[in-house]
């Protein structure tokens, strides 16, 4: 299913920035955020969620050596 929603241009531009940093695809934030949000992650596929745990990690690593 498509889902079509409006957001505030500095909110548009944070999750730009997060999918850079983490190669995940918008859909797969905005799936990921709202499943998190609304309590339901477990009904992610365990792919999906093992993919955003690894791009987390890597932004967290990055952070790190950054830092």
């Amino acid at each position: 299913m498509q889902l079509g929603i409006r957001i505030p241009t500095h909110l548009n531009q944070r999750l730009t920035d997060y999918i850079e940093r983490t190669g995940l695809s918008k859909t797969e934030v905005v799936i990921n955020a709202l499943a998190s949000y609304m309590g339901c992650s477990e009904e992610i596929p365990l792919n999906e969620r093992v993919a955003s745990l690894e791009a987390k990690v890597m932004v967290l690593e990055g952070l790190v050596k950054g830092g």
